[in-house]
């Protein structure tokens, strides 16, 4: 902690370059790790921001980075800011509109990007762009490629030297798209105050050492994953990168991490996973696995008794294998994770720390860390902000991670930070008596029925997916007499039952009645815990993929309400 003491990211990246770490960045190559040390990682942002300053990047030019997250993404975003220039990272998943609306929007001059695929997307207003590309070379005027512009800013760095910028603090930092999963897109712009406070704040809760191992599988265009991932590279510790989410699994069990960060989709996905592997085992282990399984939902599990010792030995020790045997911090932000699933993975000795933030805020407000963790919240407020509950419930929050506000959208900032400079985060919450937050709801999310009841959508879509046939639920109720839903199917179900029926349609499948009798049964023990105008009166079965790309699923893997309804339109109104 007392080499923490940097201001700014340039100044971030002098202090990386004073630590030793052989094996700092790892890429998969051929399926298997190069490695990048953090001598080659400063030598390589040192030539590329010559170089990047040789084409013509200035002070204040917004460059989007479009691209996967690799080890070349981190180089190039740091040597944008030796340059003094804004970086504007752009899902790699992204819309064709979305993606056009940020270029235009950010009055964007340059591109980092990693795939030849993507100019697809780019529209013909959008082609002054100057484009650096990597994994790929096109011989026109405004494409320069990456390893050859490097060569050229070593040439440079012989010849003239390097001298480091220097940043004001309050500077912009980089631009962040949020989602625009119920609207356009909005730039959040933020600072290398607002960044660096983050670290400040994450050092003193968590403090890693720097043996620690991460993999990093989320995208660094999530500010999620940007922000915890620039904590790591401050510590100096060895991240090793996901090349495709599909290999996860896979990777877990070649990197064994020690810490990585999640989102609640893929824990629900592997927590379904361990109970499809369950079902399907021999009679005698499916048994022993099956009260093992229920047991660790337990909410007081007693780790010393002699029940646990047994189960631990002969099941958890077996899905935690899952994680590659060796994680011990496992940190869940982007969306609110089920009280049931944390208390599971916890309990079979996978320690989850659940967190709550906004990209306005840089983003954590609050999180679970290890010497302070109580399961079903969002953790305790970070040191450096402060709170207040509204009457209304909802959240504000002030402190040095806010935004300094949306790019173009000064009558927006505006409403949505206060004339006191409280973030009105749009969300419902309460502390308990220990302090500890809790999100209750999202104020957006939260309908209101054409009778005037208030219907909580998330919370009933959290219980639908519980299903093992259920990959997503959309509850449609606002402005509508009762409450509907939308329940898009787990393809993984399917394709299992395909492998003995290969005529087998996905449609066939789910009208089966025994499945449409689980779903049916599943709703009604639901609706027993719901108010009378919060009870699921229809539902409807939808096979057709969700995808980001259909825009279904925002980047982050949220859904994407407009959308759907647009979509859905007539199916959802046949059920009124």
């Amino acid at each position: 902690m007392e080499n923490y003491s940097f201001r700014t990211y340039n100044e971030l990246f002098t202090h990386i370059s004073s630590l030793e770490n052989d094996y700092f960045l790892n890429y998969l190559s051929n399926q298997k790790y190069t490695n990048i040390s953090i001598t080659d990682f400063k030598n390589k942002v040192i030539c590329l921001s010559l170089a990047l300053k040789d084409l013509g990047i200035q002070k204040g030019d917004t460059v989007g980075i479009f691209a996967n997250s690799s080890p070349f993404w981190l180089i190039f975003d740091f040597a944008i800011h030796q340059v003094g220039a804004i970086s504007v990272p752009i899902f790699a998943n992204i819309s064709t509109i979305n993606l056009n609306f940020e270029i235009k929007d950010s009055n964007m001059k340059f591109m980092f990007i990693d795939s030849q695929e993507r100019l697809k997307d780019i529209e013909e207003k959008n082609s002054n762009l100057i484009f650096i590309t990597h994994n790929f070379c096109i011989k026109e005027s405004n494409f320069y490629n990456f390893d050859e512009i490097l060569v050229i800013g070593k040439q440079l760095c012989d010849s003239n030297g390097f001298v480091p910028y220097e940043a004001d603090e309050n500077d912009i930092f980089s631009i962040i798209y949020t989602s625009g999963n119920t609207g356009t897109p909005k730039g959040v712009m933020l600072t290398h105050k607002n960044i660096i406070s983050q670290l400040r704040d994450i050092n003193i809760l968590i403090g890693l050492d720097n043996n620690e191992i991460s993999l990093s599988l989320l995208p660094l265009a999530h500010i999620f994953e940007r922000t915890v991932m620039s904590y790591y590279l401050s510590k100096g510790i060895s991240i090793y990168f996901v090349d495709d989410i599909s290999n996860v699994g896979n990777l877990l069990k070649i990197v064994k991490p020690t810490i990585m960060t999640a989102v609640p989709r893929l824990l629900e996905k592997i927590f379904n996973k361990i109970k499809t592997q369950i079902s399907q085992k021999p009679f005698l282990s499916r048994i022993i696995a099956s009260f093992a399984f229920s047991y660790a939902l337990s909410k007081n599990i007693d780790r010393s008794s002699f029940l646990f010792e047994i189960y631990d030995k002969l099941v958890y020790s077996k899905f935690r294998e899952i994680f590659g045997s060796r994680l011990n911090k496992l940190v869940s932000g982007g969306a609110p994770l089920s009280k049931e699933i944390a208390q599971f993975f916890v309990n079979i000795g996978v320690p989850i720390y659940q967190g709550y933030g906004l990209t306005e805020f840089s983003p954590v407000i609050s999180t679970n860390y290890p010497a302070e963790n109580k399961i079903g919240s969002c953790g305790k407020v970070i040191p450096s902000a402060r709170i207040k509950i509204a009457e209304n419930k909802e959240l504000l929050v002030k402190g040095p991670s806010l935004m300094k506000g949306y790019l173009n959208q000064e009558k927006l900032t505006k409403t949505t930070i206060d004339e006191n400079g409280w973030l009105h985060t749009g969300d419902a919450a309460y502390l308990d008596e220990d302090g500890y937050l809790y999100i209750t709801s999202r104020v957006k999310e939260i309908f209101k029925t054409s009778t005037g009841e208030y219907v909580n959508a998330i919370s009933i879509e959290q219980k639908l997916a519980k299903n093992r046939y259920i990959e997503f639920a959309v509850v449609i109720a606002q402005n509508r007499k009762y409450t509907t839903v939308l329940l898009f199917v787990d393809k993984e179900k399917y394709e299992l039952a395909k492998k003995s029926n290969n005529n087998l349609t996905i449609e066939e499948y789910y009208s089966k009645n025994d499945i449409v009798k689980n779903i049916s049964t599943h709703i009604e023990n639901i609706n027993k815990e719901l108010n009378q105008w919060e009870k699921i009166v229809d539902f409807r079965i939808i096979t057709n993929d969700i995808s980001i790309e259909g825009g279904e699923l925002t980047p982050s893997m949220k859904i994407a309400r407009n959308k759907i309804e647009e979509k859905y339109e007539n199916i959802i109104n046949s059920m009124y």
